[in-house]
């Protein structure tokens, strides 16, 4: 008799207040561990006869030879994105060979989103891989300020990922010889089989690498307790030390030391880390070899040496402490069920990047983390994605249909809806990470800490609202979310210091401007229309302006180096005073940042705004600029602010006016669209009221705290609430440069958002 896996009410609580418990992930590792055996029989199915079958043949007397190896192998998080990357090619193959004898056929039939890729993206849209993938969200440490600030900077395999050609299954299939060669050298099966190679290379999953040079099939063989492949004899403690002390949860043993894999001659084993605090163990694999650990597309190191191992063994020991001793039940759940980390390669100009594959369960990627607790929020940020994306495969939780955007405010790009949900529980987490931080650090850490702490209270609780007012919820996802909001609203009332909210908000309508200027077009047609009548010298029409919600090409996690600079002015005010004296090079500090950048985070809004407006005046269309003089000119007292309209509608006019070749002083050119009202593509025109008094940014009274804002729940239904990109602001009014409330409650409806989540 077969039974389905579900998930008992109380467990869904427990998953929704955070921790959920060891038990639990091993509820969730089940049922991963049986959605792999039915990935993997529709690829023997799709194969057909063929190898494939004789490599089964081994995989399954291995299992019969040692039952624990058969979960053990398929449990190993890098077999899931391999048979998601497989049985996806396999079925484009079957579709094409269909469409070509006149069969109709479609691709796809997993959910998969057309041939970009070989699954839907969650939470990194854009990203073609093997799979939902999660995360991304850019959590890093800020230059010179408190270790593990999220800085929203991002990798080089960020910018605008190509989609990868959807080539023949034929070489994946070869990846099933290397799992059954693996289960019977764990099993004690003598052996022999024949296993292609790639790139003159065999990896044997959860073991290492065989250099065996040249191509074509390789023998892998097992006898008297030797192990080789090819010409490459594999050393005994690769072999026959890595066995699993738990197969069935694809542990390595207790007593495997950490540290860098064996190399031998034509061999590079796999590296592991371990860390213990106050009795809890956390053992992982720190991958480097498996041909699809970068299933994300993300730029993957190679092989690292034993230096850079060892630096990850520090940060594992600086980090799990302060999560078992401020976090216990999210250690515990770590310990049970991450794994794997994959190293990625960042550029220059960024760093802390995690991302999670929704088919890679037990498995985190990471740039290097800056120190110790920027790893601890890594691994917290990133097991809240796979512990959703393994509670959806179990019990869903939305409707898969809903094909609006919705503002997330850790991401530049308009989100749907699954991916709205993951970005909330991750930065749960997030949020009860700095809450936990402001109690343990002092000084710049400490204010640094309540300023993120309230920052992420507000911004998540907002987000949380608008999923919860979709009406695309199923009624396990209503239970889910209504808890994850039942843990935010219960740090509602804790007290934050003044400043630390006047910057939380700040840091909130910093990122909304970006995404807005980002994401949010004018009419063309209209936008030429105010061009011409601009350049004519005729007063401004007073039009409505219809703007249309559609995602930008290029990064998805920009790096805001004005809100690197503000965190350096809290973690260290006397690094600030230097660079605004000059006695320091800003180039040196943070290259990215400019004069206008360090002018607005020291508070003086009307330098800042100048130096924008002299930059875009060499430079019509340059975002960094325009973000900033919105932010500027927003901050500034209403009678000397200069922007009454919609800064995306400034820069397209400007860009306009630009392109004849003609100049227009922005600031000028703001004040003349004055009359000019935006209202979303999508919509009616909607009454906007009356501006209300601007606050003063100094004075932390005069500006709203999060907490003290309506219940996100008593807020009425997007269906009757203007769209997002049209809501004036209530700090600044309708004709404040940073616009509606960077909280953004409502969904963005404007266009259809692909079948990514």
């Amino acid at each position: 008799m077969t039974g389905y896996h579900r998930l008992r009410p109380a467990e869904l609580d427990a998953l929704a207040a955070g921790p959920a418990d060891a038990e639990i992930v091993r509820t969730l590792r089940a049922g991963q561990l049986s959605k792999r055996m039915l990935q993997l029989r529709a690829v023997l199915d799709l194969a057909g006869p063929g190898p494939a079958g004789g490599w089964f043949a081994l995989l399954a007397a291995a299992v019969r030879h040692e039952p624990a190896v058969g979960p053990a192998v398929l449990a190993l998080p890098h077999t899931g994105a391999w048979l998601a990357v497989t049985l996806h090619r396999l079925r484009h193959d079957t579709a094409r060979v269909a469409d070509a004898s006149g069969v109709a056929g479609e691709a796809g039939t997993d959910g998969v989103a057309g041939d970009a890729g070989a699954g839907p993206v969650a939470g990194v849209s854009g990203v073609v891989g093997a799979g939902p993938v999660a995360g991304a969200d850019g959590l890093a440490g800020a230059g010179g300020g408190e270790p593990g600030v999220p800085s929203g900077r991002t990798t080089a395999g960020l910018d605008g990922v190509p989609a990868e050609p959807v080539r023949p299954a034929g070489p994946d299939l070869g990846y099933l010889a290397g799992l059954a060669a693996a289960a019977a050298i764990r099993a004690g099966l003598d052996f022999e089989l024949t296993v292609p190679s790639v790139d003159g290379t065999v990896f044997l999953p959860s073991l290492g690498r065989a250099r065996v040079g040249g191509a074509g099939p390789v023998p892998v063989s097992r006898a008297g307790g030797r192990v080789r492949v090819g010409p490459v004899e594999v050393p005994p403690a690769a072999a026959l030390g890595g066995l699993f002390a738990a197969a069935e949860t694809g542990r390595p043993p207790a007593d495997e030391p950490p540290g860098a894999g064996v190399e031998a001659e034509g061999w590079s084993g796999l590296h592991r880390l371990a860390s213990t605090a106050d009795g809890l163990t956390v053992r992982l694999c720190l991958d480097d070899l498996d041909p699809y650990r970068d299933c994300h597309r993300l730029c993957a190191t190679d092989r690292l040496d034993p230096a850079a191992v060892r630096r990850w063994q520090r940060l594992l020991d600086d980090a799990w402490p302060i999560l078992v001793r401020h976090h216990r039940g999210h250690a515990a759940a770590l310990a049970e069920g991450l794994r794997v980390v994959v190293p990625l390669r960042s550029d220059s100009a960024s760093a802390g990047v995690n991302v999670t594959s929704m088919d890679a369960f037990g498995a985190v990627s990471m740039t290097l983390p800056a120190d110790g607790p920027a790893l601890a929020l890594g691994l917290l940020h990133e097991f809240q994605h796979a512990k959703l994306g393994a509670t959806i495969d179990v019990e869903p939780l939305y409707a898969p249909d809903d094909r609006r955007y919705y503002y997330a405010p850790w991401r530049d790009d308009p989100r749907p809806l699954g991916a709205a949900l993951q970005g909330v529980y991750a930065f749960v987490a997030v949020t009860e990470f700095w809450r936990t931080r402001r109690t343990v650090l002092a000084d710049g850490g400490a204010r640094l800490a309540e300023v993120e702490f309230a920052r992420w209270r507000d911004r998540v609780a907002r987000t949380c609202a608008d999923i919860e007012s979709s009406g695309r919820l199923t009624p396990a996802g209503r239970r889910f979310v209504g808890g994850v909001r039942a843990v935010i609203d219960g740090w509602r009332d804790e007290p934050v210091p003044g400043a630390a909210v006047v910057l939380a908000r700040e840091a909130a309508e910093d990122h909304w401007t970006v995404w807005r200027l980002r994401n949010r077009r004018p009419d063309p047609v209209a936008v030429r229309r105010l061009a011409r009548a601009w350049r004519a010298g005729r007063p401004c029409p007073a039009v409505t302006v219809r703007v249309e919600v559609r995602p930008a090409d290029g990064r998805w996690l920009s790096r805001s180096p004005r809100l690197d600079l503000v965190r350096l002015r809290l973690a260290d005010p006397e690094r600030f005073d230097r660079l605004r004296g000059g006695s320091e090079r800003l180039a040196d500090a943070l290259p990215q940042a400019s004069a206008g950048d360090l002018a607005l985070a020291a508070g003086d809004n009307l330098a800042a705004r100048a130096w924008y407006q002299r930059e875009l005046g060499r430079d019509p269309d340059r975002l960094a600029a325009w973000v900033g003089l919105a932010l500027a000119d927003q901050r500034l007292p209403p009678a000397e602010a200069a922007v009454r309209v919609d800064p995306e509608l400034c820069r397209a006019v400007l860009c306009a006016v630009a392109a004849t070749g003609a100049a227009a002083d922005p600031l000028a050119l703001a004040r003349w669209l004055a009359p000019v009202r935006c209202v979303p593509a999508t919509d009616e025109p909607t009454p906007v009221p009356a501006p209300p008094h601007q606050p003063n940014p100094a004075d932390p009274a005069s500006r709203p705290d999060p907490a003290s804002r309506p219940d996100p729940a008593s807020r009425p239904d997007p269906a009757s609430r203007p769209d997002l990109a049209s809501r004036p602001d209530p700090a600044g009014g309708p004709g404040s440069v940073g616009g509606p409330d960077p909280a953004g409650p409502a969904p963005v409806t404007s266009v259809a958002a692909p079948d990514r989540s």
